[in-house]
């Protein structure tokens, strides 16, 4: 929100996801529940392993991969307070766990907008699916998970380019 000037609209993806759809679609759910000062996924499961990617450490939390995926209202007033000077003197709990905002003002986001690969079972609906436990860009995820062929030939279109010669 401080980003955006408090003003507006604003989303945070984790860097360890694919979106699978238009992004667009993610901001009927602030038409469908108006006055929320943040929408998230809430999650209310514990991870299976104790470890994640390059062997770090799997902590096991209340509200758990929440902040993963967050549609702002940057107009909502309890966001005012998250200035760079309030982030920085918060803990990572406090942060993840939205203690500055009361609970009925998180609004919610259906599952298939934080999509736990691996966690989770199967779902060809999926919207953004959330590589928590290592993307397949890591050798000890290349093929786990049902998403990871998916996100190897979304890769290679990346790496793709057409160039194109001109004879003058």
């Amino acid at each position: 929100p401080y980003l955006c000037n408090y003003e507006g609209q604003g989303i945070f993806f984790d860097c360890d996801q694919m979106l699978r759809t238009d992004i667009a679609e993610i901001f009927s759910v602030m038409e469908e529940q108006p006055g929320k000062a943040v929408h998230v996924v809430k999650h209310t499961y514990e991870p299976r392993d104790d470890v994640k990617y390059l062997n770090t450490v799997q902590y096991k939390y209340p509200r758990k991969n929440w902040s993963s995926v967050i549609l702002w209202n940057c107009n909502s007033f309890p966001n005012r307070k998250l200035t760079p000077e309030f982030v920085q003197r918060s803990t990572g709990a406090e942060l993840h766990r939205f203690s500055w905002i009361e609970d009925e003002r998180i609004g919610e986001l259906p599952p298939e907008w934080n999509w736990l690969d691996v966690e989770y079972e199967w779902n060809p609906l999926a919207k953004l699916v959330h590589y928590t436990l290592g993307t397949p860009c890591f050798h000890e995820f290349a093929t786990s998970g049902d998403f990871a062929e998916e996100w190897h030939q979304e890769r290679l279109l990346t790496d793709h380019c057409e160039q194109r010669t001109t004879n003058e």
